[in-house]
């Protein structure tokens, strides 16, 4: 766990310049989703997503000393296989966590679909024919999802998102940390679409391309690295504010100070969309990162479930 303290002269300044800055941000977000269909007001939430937002609602109410939600860091837990479980409704003590992003939205999908559901197809055997979960492991890596998503006309009960204009909420999305290797000891992470928030513009996004649209989504995933860094600037708290990780706890003892926890959470990423063609351009790991990435550096790939077929 990492804390970081601000003075009141930094916090006062940073909310007001970002004040502005919101203001901005959501005339963007505004003007790009004229260009998009009109969302369904009544969307359906799928089953993986409910069983998520369970599991991470009843965690959020159990404190963080209780360690009942925690990543999966390489190397701390060499006894312990990722495991994830789903208490009886009322019993947060009962619900807890222990994951890799892949691992964590493997169970997931298992949790919603695997033997004793309605469904019934996402078993262990599923992964390992489908995403080729390596040998000894008992969950496909980010960059094997990344591989099936690339290729999800041949993988059953999934169909390819192309475009992050196109995302919607039970979405995944999955990129590599390496386009030409395998990096260890992660390959790379994969996230769930909660919900899109319109765009924010920042001075970086150039880096990735001229007239990049950076789309910014609520995500749904487990990480070692919370989505966002209220300290890392004057300006940085209120644009954090805006959009926040449940991973990270402001002081409750009259402070102004932040401390970082690890696990599965809610938090706030960036995709980028082509100008020209729409389809992902690269990603920001949050929406004050100063460090884009682009999908040639970094593959990029998203897939929605299907309940049926």
């Amino acid at each position: 766990m990492t804390r970081h303290f601000l003075s009141r002269r930094r916090m006062l300044g940073g909310a007001a310049g970002a004040g502005a800055a919101l203001v901005a941000g959501s005339a963007a977000g505004a003007a790009s989703a004229a260009g998009a269909p009109a969302p369904d007001p009544y969307q359906l939430k799928l089953p993986h997503q409910i069983e998520a937002e369970t599991l991470i609602d009843y965690l959020r109410m159990r404190p963080w000393s209780e360690g009942a939600n925690r990543y999966k860091t390489a190397g701390q837990f060499p006894d312990e296989n990722s495991a994830v479980t789903w208490g009886a409704p009322g019993h947060p003590e009962q619900f807890s966590a222990l994951a890799q992003c892949s691992s964590f939205l493997t169970l997931v999908l298992q949790r919603a679909y695997g033997t004793g559901t309605a469904y019934g197809w996402a078993t262990r055997d599923y992964f390992s024919e489908h995403f080729k979960t390596e040998p000894g492991k008992f969950y496909p890596t980010a960059e094997k999802f990344r591989e099936g998503f690339a290729n999800a006309p041949l993988i059953p009960h999934f169909t390819g998102v192309t475009k992050p204009v196109n995302l919607r909420p039970g979405d995944l999305v999955a990129f590599d940390y390496d386009a030409d290797a395998t990096t260890k000891p992660y390959t790379g992470h994969i996230v769930m679409i909660r919900q899109r928030k319109g765009t924010w513009a920042s001075a970086v996004d150039g880096q990735v391309g001229e007239g990049v649209v950076p789309y910014v989504f609520e995500i749904i995933d487990c990480t070692s690295d919370p989505h966002g860094s209220p300290a890392a600037s004057a300006s940085a708290e209120a644009t954090y504010r805006a959009f926040p990780d449940t991973r990270i706890e402001e002081a409750s003892d009259g402070a102004s100070g932040w401390t970082e926890h690890n696990g599965a959470g809610y938090g706030h990423i960036v995709f980028y969309g082509d100008p020209v063609t729409k389809l992902f351009a690269g990603y920001r790991w949050s929406v004050n990162s100063s460090t884009p990435r682009k999908v040639a550096d970094r593959p990029i790939a998203a897939a929605r479930v299907h309940l049926t077929g």
